[in-house]
């Protein structure tokens, strides 16, 4: 058995709450996400080595770090006391609503599993996980975590240990992100909710996500559309976006099936058909352009991959 002396791995950003499943649905994004490098060390602890990337400063105290806290359960749960220095790749902003506090606790751990050769199954690394993802927002919230860690889109059950179902989606739908300057953070976010809602709201929004659920299971994109509807979250954050209304009516203007607040925003996220990503996505990003809010964009697979092993100490690829 090989023991390497440095793993690295990579977690993708991700939409939680696909508008209609607020703390219950996510799926992965391709093409951006953060990077995790673990390297064995002489010095004892958990040690924040670097942070490059979209971010280059990090909370060096693991209390106050969503990739180094894991690690420190990880160290006392297994009685590991060798020092490791981290190194952070930021590939998502902080603050987007994509999921990089989720992402980072997700390659975090995914390293760890590989460098201490833990053996770990899935459902253990996103126990793990989510305790990183307790800093940001001050609870393990799945619908991040699990697409970041499982790919695709997924459905997140309560439960100890949580369950997790990946959905299936049309092959032809995809996903357009896109992600205006602005900052919001989470618990903030999450802060500004109401504590209830009104029955008939609550009936209207089950009805919703039960249809979007089986929309995508009957690859029903007419459901898909009717369904992809949020009527208790994106009504109370929709002010956060400046231009929201304006660009969701351009996403579905140019073709959406539907567009709303990508996590607790100020991303927007649309799901299209394929051949109409690129009308969709300069809708949007127009959109947001016309309410002076310069943007970034990505196209995606909403099946898309999710955490995996990038290099070993012997420069090995692993998928």
């Amino acid at each position: 058995m090989s023991i390497n002396s440095s793993v690295t791995a990579f977690a993708p950003a991700s939409v939680g709450n696909v508008g209609v499943g607020f703390d219950v649905l996510g799926h992965a994004l391709d093409g951006i996400g953060d990077t995790v490098t673990l390297r064995r060390d002489d010095r004892p602890g958990i040690r924040l080595q670097g942070v490059f990337g979209r971010i280059r400063e990090l909370p060096a105290d693991p209390a106050s770090n969503t990739a180094l806290r894991p690690l420190v359960a990880l160290c006392q749960d297994f009685s590991i006391t060798e020092g490791v220095a981290v190194t952070i790749e930021k590939g998502i902003p902080l603050g987007s609503g994509m999921g990089g506090s989720a992402a980072s606790a997700v390659a975090a751990i995914v390293a760890a599993n590989a460098l201490w050769q833990l053996g770990l199954d899935p459902e253990r690394q996103l126990i793990y996980a989510a305790m990183g993802e307790t800093v940001a927002s001050g609870a393990g919230h799945l619908d991040n975590l699990a697409p970041s860690l499982f790919g695709g889109l997924v459905l997140c059950e309560a439960g100890d240990p949580p369950a997790i179902t990946r959905l299936p989606v049309p092959a032809d739908v995809c996903c357009v992100l896109v992600h205006p300057e602005l900052r919001v953070d989470t618990r903030d976010a999450r802060a500004m909710l109401a504590s209830s809602v009104p029955l008939s709201t609550h009936v209207q929004h089950a009805q919703h996500l039960a249809g979007f659920v089986a929309g995508c299971l009957r690859s029903d994109m007419d459901q898909i559309g009717r369904c992809l509807r949020d009527v208790v979250i994106e009504p109370q954050r929709r002010a956060l976006i400046p231009g929201f209304a304006a660009v969701q009516a351009a996403a579905t203007n140019a073709g959406a099936l539907g567009a709303s607040i990508s996590g607790s925003g100020p991303s927007m996220f649309a799901w299209c058909r394929q051949e109409l990503a690129a009308e969709v996505a300069e809708a949007m990003v127009d959109a947001f352009a016309e309410n002076d809010v310069a943007t970034e964009h990505w196209v995606s697979a909403i099946n898309a991959p999710g955490a995996r092993l990038l290099t070993s100490a012997a420069g090995a690829v692993s998928v």
